[in-house]
């Protein structure tokens, strides 16, 4: 059904609230991806590598301990990929849900297609578990190798 061919308030009114909570929710998402990836792995891959930086600063002899320098730097650099990709992923899919409420009230697309675009968004998105999955096993095994290196 498209907009034009909504007659009844009630209908129309309930329509126009899905679009402002689905408006509402994009814009909250996308201001909360950059600072949750943030306050997570980035974190503790840049802890623990400051960490064993300094750790390698203080003591000779410290080979084992530069895997997991490597193991973090790494884990730093996959969850700031993901955090970038999630931003711009975001940013992709509000601009995309704009431009169908713009047709929906244009009455070029149904109400139906609007729905269904905007269930659709996000669903493969496999890449981005990958690059958070990564980082966090990134982070164990650095932790773990560096534990078994400190004497």
């Amino acid at each position: 059904m498209k907009y034009n061919e909504i007659k009844e308030e009630v209908n129309r009114n309930a329509k126009i609230q899905y679009i402002k909570e689905c408006w509402t929710g994009h814009r909250e998402f996308e201001q909360a991806t950059l600072s949750r990836i943030t306050n997570y792995l980035f974190v503790l891959n840049s802890g623990a590598l400051l960490a064993s930086l300094a750790y390698v600063a203080a003591k000779p002899n410290t080979t084992g301990v530069n895997i997991s320098i490597w193991l973090f730097s790494v884990g730093i650099l996959l969850i700031s990929l993901h955090a970038t990709i999630d931003y711009y992923l975001c940013g992709r899919f509000f601009s995309l849900f704009r431009k169908d409420v713009d047709l929906f009230y244009k009455s070029e697309i149904d109400w139906e297609v609007l729905v269904d675009r905007n269930s659709q968004r996000g669903k493969n998105d496999w890449y981005l578990h990958l690059l958070g999955w990564l980082s966090g096993i990134l982070f164990f095994a650095g932790l773990f190798n560096g534990i078994c290196h400190i004497s």
